[in-house]
């Protein structure tokens, strides 16, 4: 094996277990409170009155 398809098969390698390390992150019960709160950040903004420009 030459040494531009040993680079390729080793940031192959890094780039799934960053997946995989990304995905247990974001669907671990560690999070859960924290990206709850941020989903409902939008409906509580609702304190500024529409405007009224039309588009």
């Amino acid at each position: 094996m030459d040494l531009q398809n040993e680079i390729r098969v080793i940031v192959t390698v890094v780039g799934f277990v960053l997946f995989v390390g990304i995905c247990f992150w974001a669907f671990s019960k560690r999070n859960k409170a924290a990206f709850d709160e941020e989903a409902q950040r939008v409906f509580l903004d609702d304190d500024l009155p529409p405007s009224d420009k039309q588009t």
